[in-house]
């Protein structure tokens, strides 16, 4: 993924990623063209989005995901196809 590929996603965009597992990316890695591996609050690479909520600080669509009780926002993440 590059920089340009990120694009800000609605709430509605989001609710259709429930049920899909995803990555987590950080966007200083895409800057600087570095490998963008990432680990989730449980300590994976890859987890299963539970549920979409509006983050509480920044305001903006996060995922929560089934195997933590984190969230991220869905611009810092990724779907996967495993």
């Amino acid at each position: 993924m590059k920089i340009e590929d990120i694009k800000i996603i609605t709430y509605e965009d989001a609710l259709q990623n429930i049920g899909k597992r995803v990555k987590k990316f950080s966007l200083m890695s895409l800057k600087r063209n570095r490998e963008h591996k990432k680990k989730f609050k449980s300590d994976l690479y890859i987890n299963t989005v539970k549920s979409v909520i509006i983050h509480p600080i920044l305001n903006v669509p996060a995922y929560t995901f089934i195997e933590d009780d984190s969230y991220v926002e869905c611009r810092r993440c990724e779907v996967v196809n495993d």
